[in-house]
């Protein structure tokens, strides 16, 4: 008896286009997974379409945050250091795709950079500190958006008042008198080249490195003009304005009063009479109450020590160090801050400040520091290029007072 095949309908060809025919094992499963496998590759290959996607826009949001509108450092850094999401994101940036360095960086150099692409170096990458200003941490910040000036009016007037009988007359008393307080923005720039080969081999994330370095060198330059700049192309700094041992009530405005110790380059001599601290107690009450409340000494190290050791008349030490971890020293009540661009005590060298540095001095910067990265301008090296825009100035001329050491 001849056996006859029955043709059963192909349940399979929606899936893979197949043509079972008669129903032999063998032959549909290797069929079915001939069309599994062809359903794998092309899902495999719309999974890798998606992840392509997906790290473009990476790029794209990684290039928004860290080229034009980025910043390496966020309103709540410290200056000189980067945050966690942006040093993560400048690892990759720097890798894939400042400070000045004199010469390129290249890894056939020890010296220029070579020496972080071998694997027996140590793991991690040291730095070297430099010193940041205590001015740009006590001053007023200003942050603006647009414009390349900071403007604030102030009144410096006094408004009259006449005491008056029942029935006497009313003249008009005397009005405020307004002044216009103008800060202009300046730019620092940072142009550092590093080879692409030197980025691709790195055992160390140049990209987070060259962020933190940015930072460092930006907040210790802007930091300087803050006390030394002349204003020409740079913040003005503290020390640039005219000072004048005249009251608040009698000097012009935007004259900071100077307190002096009466010998040239020194404190005066310790007699039974006399205190070398006697200066410092002159220059706190030459400040406003008003401002006393938050005011607080601004010097370098080596006047820091030289303070450090003074006595009163009863042989008390004028200086306290604070009990709590991370707290400033304390100099005849109020904190003493140390700032490493004040000048040295010298020949009429204003080398002690004291004030309300928030309401005597202001910085107005524009958001961050600008990285942008250039691979084509000249091959084979990157150019990371940052900038930042900030300026400085006086704010209140009667909030900070100048401890000058001349006669």
């Amino acid at each position: 008896m001849q056996m006859r095949h029955t043709r059963t309908p192909n349940r399979y060809r929606g899936l893979s286009g197949i043509n079972a025919g008669p129903l032999d094992p063998n032959t549909m499963l290797k069929d079915l997974n001939d069309a599994f496998e062809d359903f794998k590759a092309k899902r495999d290959k719309e999974i890798a379409d998606l992840h392509a996607g997906m790290d473009a826009q990476a790029k794209v949001l990684a290039a928004m945050k860290i080229g034009g509108g980025g910043s390496l450092m966020t309103p709540g850094d410290l200056p000189g250091r980067v945050s966690t999401d942006d040093a993560a994101a400048l690892a990759t940036f720097g890798r894939t795709g400042s400070m000045g360095f004199r010469a390129a960086l290249s890894s056939d150099s020890d010296g220029k950079g070579g020496v972080v692409v071998f694997p027996s170096v140590s793991s991690m990458l040291q730095m070297r500190q430099f010193n940041q200003s205590a001015l740009a941490r006590r001053a007023r910040r200003v942050t603006i958006e647009s414009g390349d000036s900071f403007e604030e009016p102030w009144d410096l007037g006094d408004p009259g008042s006449v005491w008056v009988g029942e029935r006497e007359t009313r003249p008009e008393t005397t009005n405020p008198d307004f002044v216009l307080n103008r800060v202009m923005l300046q730019e620092v720039y940072i142009s550092q080249s590093i080879t692409q080969r030197l980025l691709d081999d790195a055992a160390y994330p140049l990209g987070e490195w060259m962020a933190e370095r940015i930072a460092d060198k930006m907040g210790r330059a802007s930091g300087e003009a803050f006390v030394t700049g002349d204003g020409v192309n740079k913040p003005r700094g503290i020390t640039q304005y005219a000072l004048s041992t005249a009251v608040d009530a009698s000097r012009p405005w935007g004259t900071i009063q100077s307190v002096k110790t009466g010998v040239s380059g020194a404190f005066a001599a310790a007699t039974t009479s006399v205190s070398p601290a006697d200066v410092l107690v002159d220059t706190v009450y030459a400040l406003r109450a008003t401002y006393r409340q938050n005011a607080s000494w601004l010097m370098n190290s080596k006047t820091a020590g030289a303070c450090r050791k003074m006595k009163d008349a009863d042989g008390r030490f004028i200086w306290t160090d604070s009990l709590v971890v991370g707290q400033p020293p304390i100099m005849l009540g109020y904190p003493v801050e140390i700032d490493e661009f004040i000048p040295d005590i010298g020949a009429n060298a204003p080398a002690i400040w004291f004030g309300d540095w928030a309401q005597g001095y202001v910085i107005v910067d524009r958001p961050g520091v600008r990285l942008l990265r250039d691979p084509y301008t000249n091959k084979p090296n990157v150019i990371f290029y940052a900038y930042q825009r900030v300026g400085g100035g006086l704010q209140n001329s009667e909030a900070i007072k100048a401890v000058v050491f001349g006669t």
